[in-house]
This record gives structure tokens, C-alpha cells and sequence, in this order.
């Protein structure tokens, strides 16, 4: 019978396959207890790959496994950098200190690399060790962009807990039930704070300009072309409109002068994202409004609504896959239900 923290994986894996990866992870000693890959536990188990991402990946969200991401240079193949968490990989190019070329960072060049916790999770002692400090390349199935496409990128960065996903619940009924102008205010930027530190790419809090108030502005911390992240940029805004009534197209206009001010303040792009979440739902005008900035600008504003939020909360949806879809539908102008046409889950 294997360890019982791996029944966490009783969904995506057989009991039979659980005992292998206990086996395996039990083998190991030494430096090969923090060089766990992919392609290694698929060597040892003889599970297809995509389902060892989503078992170590799991393992990861329950605390069994650390992850840390190796960075090597596409050119010399040597280990640039390794760091711990998204926010440390570097987002600009730089220059490799062995081959002294120019590095831009992808997902096929980072390599992500697991380490088991000691906890009361106890294995067995184990044989193998391992060591690996050579120049080589990063292999496919160990690399952060394999990651992203058997789980999905959305997935990967957003899971929240059963205990946050009730917290989100709490939030929601204060929003709802908040009464004057500053508790609904209040209680709806203290909602969107929450929700979007769910992100493991964000960082949100409520922010002054010289000229303005932000609601919410979100970093993003993991600043890679890939998916809806090469959409958003290294940052965006959020205002948040607690109202009774279907907001106005005003506030649209509002939110794309801020960051027009703000792009032009900085003389260059700053910001290219934003994000309107109100109460009710955006007015039919919207769309067009938006997807006009966009054509001219290249700015993607999207709306959420309060339905929306309740949708992702009792269905424990997620919340980069509605940004995506929305902001989808801004740039291809779609006129079509993406959610319907199967292309996306919320």
C-alpha cells in the first residue's frame, strides 16, 4: 500500500502506478532526492509523461515536492541560473557567461526540477544518487513549456485550495450584501486583491499615481511569451465598480485614458491590459468600445462581472482561463460563444 499523502493522485493515476512513483521516490538518496525531472520518474515507472507532469504537479500543490527552475543557455548548454520561485526568472534578455551570447528566455530553455519534502511522509532508504552539473540540453518532457501544455498554463498557475475557494466565498457574500458607497467599494478591491494573488504569476494590491487611484494593480511576475501571459505584459490595471446597475460605458473610457496617460508618462508601452470587474455585467456597448482601443492601440480591456466571479468560485473554475477567453474575443473581435464552441472551460 503506498504512503497515504499519495492519494492525492487516486484521480489522475491507478494504485498500481501511485505504488511505482512511491517506489521510486523511495529509491532515491543523496543529491537525487532534489533532481527528481520528468524523464526520470518515466524512466523508473514506465508512466507516459503527461501523466507523470500532472502527478508531480499535484504532488507539488500538496506540499509533498518543492520545484525549482533551472535555466541553461540554448547555445552552450550550460546551467545559467537556477531559481526557486516564477518571479526569479529573469524577464530580459542577458548574456550567457560561457558563450558570452545573448539569452532570451523561453519556457523550452527552463528546465523544472522537483525535490522531495521532508515531512512525516516518511520512504523507504534508498539506492540511487544523482548528479548532474554538465552542459547539456533540456529535454522536452523535463522542460517548463512541456509543463504548460499537458496541464495548461491557466491550470498550472492557478489552483487554489478548497479552504480559498470558500474564502472567495465569504469575500463574494460581503461584496453582495456591502451597503454605502465605501464598504462597497472597499469590500469588491478586497475581493479582487484576494482572487488574483491566487495567481502564482501575480502580485495585486491597490495603488496611487500621481494623477490617479488604482483600484488594483497587478504585477506579473512571470513575464514570459507564452499564452495569455504574453498578452497581459509585466503588468496591468484593474477598477472595480460595486454598483446596483449596469455600469456605463464611461468607465472604460476612464480605465483606457489612465493607461494611455500612464504609457505615454513613461515613453513606451507600460501598460497593454486591463481589467473592469463590476457588479453587474458590462453594458452591450462594450465590446465595440473595446475591441476599437485595441485595433488602434493594441490596449485589451476586458470586463468581469459579479456572475463571473460567483461562476469561478461554486464551480471552482479558474481564473486565467476566463482572462484568456475574454480577452480572445477582443483581439479576434469573435462573435461566436467560445465556451460553446469547446475552445474554453469558463
Amino acid at each position: 500500500m503506498y504512503c497515504s499523502r499519495l492519494s492525492v493522485l487516486k484521480e489522475l493515476l491507478s494504485e498500481t502506478d501511485i505504488e511505482k512513483i512511491e517506489i521510486y521516490f523511495s529509491s532515491l538518496i543523496g543529491s537525487a532526492k532534489t533532481s527528481i525531472t520528468v524523464s526520470k520518474v518515466v524512466e523508473a515507472t514506465n508512466i507516459p509523461a503527461n501523466l507523470v507532469i500532472k502527478a508531480l504537479t499535484k504532488c507539488k500543490e500538496n506540499g509533498l515536492l518543492d520545484v525549482a527552475y533551472s535555466i541553461r543557455c540554448p547555445n552552450c548548454e550550460m546551467l545559467i541560473k537556477k531559481v526557486s520561485t516564477l518571479a526569479e526568472i529573469p524577464h530580459e534578455s542577458f548574456e550567457c557567461y560561457n558563450c558570452e551570447e545573448e539569452v532570451e528566455i523561453q519556457p523550452e530553455f527552463i528546465e523544472v526540477i522537483y525535490s522531495l519534502v521532508d515531512d512525516d511522509c516518511v520512504f523507504i532508504d534508498g539506492q540511487q544518487n544523482d548528479s548532474d552539473t554538465s552542459a547539456r540540453s533540456v529535454a522536452p518532457e523535463n522542460s517548463m513549456a512541456q509543463i504548460f501544455q499537458a496541464g495548461g498554463i491557466n491550470e498550472y498557475l492557478f489552483h487554489p485550495t478548497d479552504d480559498q475557494y470558500s474564502d472567495l466565498s465569504n469575500l463574494y457574500s460581503r461584496v453582495v450584501n456591502a451597503s454605502g458607497k465605501k464598504e462597497k467599494g472597499d469590500t469588491l478591491e478586497h475581493l479582487t486583491a484576494v482572487l488574483f494573488n491566487l495567481c502564482t504569476a501575480f502580485n495585486a494590491a491597490g495603488m496611487r499615481t500621481s494623477t490617479n487611484q488604482i483600484d488594483c494593480f497587478v504585477r506579473n511576475k512571470l513575464y514570459l511569451d507564452y499564452g495569455i501571459l504574453r498578452n497581459i505584459g509585466a503588468r496591468f490595471y484593474i477598477e472595480c465598480k460595486n454598483e446596483n446597475t449596469t455600469p456605463s460605458g464611461s468607465y472604460i473610457s476612464k480605465l483606457h485614458s489612465i493607461i494611455s496617460t500612464t504609457n505615454a508618462s513613461s515613453n513606451g508601452e507600460c501598460i497593454r491590459f486591463g481589467i473592469i470587474v463590476s457588479k453587474k455585467s458590462a453594458p452591450k456597448t462594450f465590446k465595440a468600445q473595446a475591441v476599437k482601443y485595441y485595433l488602434s492601440q493594441k490596449i485589451v480591456i476586458i470586463a468581469i462581472c459579479g456572475k463571473e466571479i460567483k461562476q469561478i468560485i461554486d464551480q471552482k473554475g479558474n481564473l486565467l482561463e476566463l482572462i484568456e477567453r475574454k480577452a480572445t474575443e477582443i483581439m479576434v473581435d469573435s462573435t461566436s460563444d467560445l465556451v460553446q464552441a469547446g475552445l474554453y472551460d469558463i
